[in-house]
């Protein structure tokens, strides 16, 4: 709940409807409205509005304490309010006119010669999969069946293990041509039992259930924690880094003329 704010602090000699006091800091009744919902009972209003007021005092106790006891130095916030001001004015103005000036096309060649100069960036931090993933109510239908179109690559079964899912499975992932983490993998499967498939059977439907689901997974490929992601997992992450540093190779560039035309125009002098 906010309560900064110079409405709410008001140091005045008129007391009439005020609903607290902090030494010469009064809260008036008016500074509520807004606070109640219409819809509220009375009990929940006047629970809400006593929070408040309650929230107001202790701040103010805080507030007041800190003028009594803080030198004026100590209370002085001018320069780091206009250190602050300033930085966000660069930012701002890096973020809106210089870095849109920036080229952010990327091409294939550039990536691959960062990745292959920086693979220890890329190391993996959880095991990475290209499979099939599905789960099921234990007493859907025709699991046989399913179990026969979920091994099958004929694209005529392929066709049938979809409709399949799309009617009975509360989660599945049958594109198994793309890396994906083992949790977005495995998505609504407990932790513990995700732990019990084995990743690196590649090529045999695994099976694991709990009272009331059944889990199944298919491994074409697996990576384990620890090893170089493949290139093709980590494109758009070469892709923001090299944009990152294009863009602070132009800014840094950009302040550079702006100094030396600034010099050559005579903008500033050092003494």
């Amino acid at each position: 709940m906010a309560l900064h704010g110079c409405e709410y602090f008001q140091k005045t000699e008129v007391q009439e409807d005020a609903v607290a006091r902090v030494g010469e800091m009064y809260l008036y009744r008016a500074n509520l409205s807004g606070l109640i919902n219409e819809e509220s009972s009375l009990e929940d209003s006047t629970k809400l509005a006593q929070a408040f007021v309650e929230s107001w005092v202790r701040q103010q106790l805080v507030i007041n304490e800190a003028e009594r006891k803080l030198s004026p130095e100590q209370k002085d916030f001018s320069q780091k309010l206009e250190e602050y001001r300033l930085s966000l004015l660069r930012y701002r103005f890096e973020t809106e006119i210089v870095a849109p000036q920036v080229d952010t096309s990327v091409d294939w060649d550039l990536i691959e010669t960062y990745y292959s100069a920086n693979r220890e960036q890329f190391k993996l931090k959880r095991p990475l999969l290209k499979g099939k993933y599905v789960k099921l109510e234990i007493q859907a239908p025709k699991q046989e069946n399913f179990k026969k179109w979920l091994l099958s690559k004929r694209e005529k079964e392929i066709g049938l293990l979809e409709d399949y899912c799309f009617q009975y499975a509360f989660n599945f992932q049958l594109v198994d041509s793309t890396w994906l983490l083992d949790d977005a993998l495995l998505r609504g499967m407990p932790a513990e039992l995700s732990q019990q498939f084995d990743f690196s059977k590649k090529d045999v439907l695994q099976v694991v259930e709990d009272n009331t689901f059944r889990y199944y997974l298919l491994v074409r490929d697996y990576l384990a924690a620890g090893t170089d992601a493949p290139l093709a997992f980590e494109v758009e992450n070469v892709k923001s880094l090299l944009l990152l540093q294009r863009r602070q190779e132009h800014i840094n560039r950009y302040y550079q003329d702006l100094y030396r035309i600034a010099q050559k125009e005579k903008r500033f002098e050092i003494y």
